[in-house]
C-alpha cells in the first residue's frame, strides 16, 4: 500500500504533552488526563491534538515503547508542570495524509521509513515524526478520521 507524500515548507511547532510508556495504541487515557489538566481558558490557545512516538515498534518491545500525549499550543500558552514543552522547528518537512482507522497507522510508519524514504534522496532530522489529528475520534467514524504524519527533514 501506498501513501500520499507531500513535502512542505512548515511552521514551527510548541507541544505541551504528557509522556506514556506501553503499546501507542493505549495513549487514549493519557490524551484524556491531558485534556483535563488545561483549564477552560486556556483551551484558545490549543490548536489540535498530536501525538510523539519515540520508539520504533517492530524494533522495540511493545510495553517499552515511549510516546507522548500531545496538544499543539500558541506561543501565549502557559506551560505548567505536569506538562512537558516539545518544540519541532519550522521547516522542511514530508507530510504523509493517512485517512481512515488509526490501525493503519503502523503500516504508513512502515511504508514511510521503508519505502518512501529510502527512495526520496531526503535526509531526516534527529527529530522522531509525529502525528497532527486534523478531526476528532469522539466525533468522527473511523473511515474519516485524518492523521498527517509529519517528518522533519534537513534542507
Amino acid at each position: 500500500m501506498a501513501f500520499d507524500i507531500e513535502l512542505k515548507h512548515l511552521p514551527a511547532v510548541r507541544l505541551a504533552g504528557l509522556p506514556h510508556c506501553g503499546p501507542y495504541p493505549t495513549i487514549g487515557p493519557i490524551f484524556q488526563e491531558l485534556a483535563g489538566l488545561i483549564p477552560e481558558p486556556s483551551w484558545v490557545e490549543v490548536e489540535g491534538a498530536a501525538m510523539i512516538g519515540h520508539d520504533n515498534p517492530r524494533e522495540v518491545a511493545p510495553e517499552k515503547l515511549r510516546s507522548h500525549a500531545c496538544f499543539i499550543v500558541s506561543e501565549g500558552f502557559a506551560m505548567v508542570p505536569p506538562l512537558e514543552e516539545i518544540r519541532y522547528p519550522a521547516g522542511k518537512y514530508a507530510v504523509m495524509t493517512v485517512k481512515g482507522p488509526y490501525a493503519q497507522l503502523p503500516e504508513a510508519y512502515r511504508w514511510l521509513s521503508e519505502e518512501w524514504f529510502p527512495a526520496s534522496g531526503e535526509r531526516h532530522r534527529d527529530l522522531p515524526a509525529f502525528e497532527a489529528y486534523l478531526n476528532d475520534p469522539s466525533d468522527t467514524k473511523p473511515e474519516d478520521l485524518i492523521t498527517e504524519v509529519r517528518l522533519a527533514l534537513k534542507g
